[in-house]
């Protein structure tokens, strides 16, 4: 299903469009007269979103904060849209809808991306000047997302010969939800040989040098918002190389690929 947004200025026009002669006959209502508010209707709706494996419910923020829910409501052929904030749980249409039978449909969208859909009722009678509670609906999802990142520290290499990293250390934080910045334990899977256990986000345990043609993947990690933290060591303790990008790892089991690019602290003390 596509779907477009209609502001308020084009549902007006579309609301123009669908009165025709309906208000010209006695037997609809002048959509351009004073008394639009009382003449056209309205419906509200919630929503939850679950996670189809534990049936656990998923906080939209966890997803994307900017993560949105669209409702298309169709009457006789001609529809008109509108889009929710997915972390209100709620919400009710400000598009003016023209009295007559609708049936809706639903969509969850994330990153620009439908990722669920939902039924709707049909048969749904709209009056003038009526605000239509619809019933709740719920969006399965597959709430777990896929990891594979590569990191780098300039164009000769990470390692001895390149930059002269001896070591890395990796940590991975919470930071979808506000407040929410607690360590994220997870073990990647090294394309060079072995894992490397960033469970300790206070003291993360160092690791060999890691090379920049090598990945390092997660194969399930719950889809959100985190700050992964790498440091590159040159010698045994001296943190010369560092990344702080934050990352959306999104739902539905999709995959996260993305590079790490280090920035040198040359200006501390034993770092070239």
């Amino acid at each position: 299903m596509s779907f477009r947004v209609l502001t308020r200025a084009a549902g007006l026009i579309a609301l123009a469009t669908w009165s025709g002669c309906e208000g010209c006959d006695g037997g609809g209502f002048d959509a351009g007269g004073p008394d639009l508010g009382a003449a056209v209707g309205r419906f509200s709706l919630s929503w939850s979103v679950i996670d189809q494996t534990s049936s656990q419910p998923v906080n939209c923020d966890q997803l994307d904060p900017n993560a949105t829910v669209f409702v298309e409501a169709v009457r006789e052929g001609t529809g008109a849209v509108e889009s929710f904030a997915c972390r209100n749980l709620q919400g009710t249409s400000m598009t003016p809808l023209f009295p007559g039978t609708y049936s809706f449909s639903y969509e969850l969208h994330v990153g620009g991306a439908t990722i669920a859909t939902a039924s709707g009722p049909s048969g749904v009678v709209i009056g003038p000047g009526q605000q239509v509670q619809l019933a709740p609906i719920t969006f399965q999802i597959d709430a777990t997302g896929r990891l594979e990142l590569r990191l780098r520290a300039g164009a000769s290499g990470n390692c001895i010969g390149g930059a002269g990293i001896a070591a890395f250390t990796l940590s991975l934080q919470h930071a979808g939800a506000p407040g929410d910045t607690g360590c994220a334990p997870v073990v990647f899977v090294l394309s060079g040989g072995g894992m490397y256990n960033a469970n300790d986000c206070s003291a993360p345990s160092p690791t060999r040098c890691i090379a920049a043609d090598e990945t390092l993947t997660v194969a399930s990690l719950p889809a959100g918002t985190y700050q992964i933290h790498v440091r590159g060591k040159e010698g045994a303790t001296l943190d010369c190389w560092f990344n702080d990008d934050v990352l959306h790892v999104p739902p539905q089991s999709a995959l996260l690929s993305q590079t790490l690019n280090l920035a040198l602290q040359s200006e501390a003390p034993g770092c070239h």
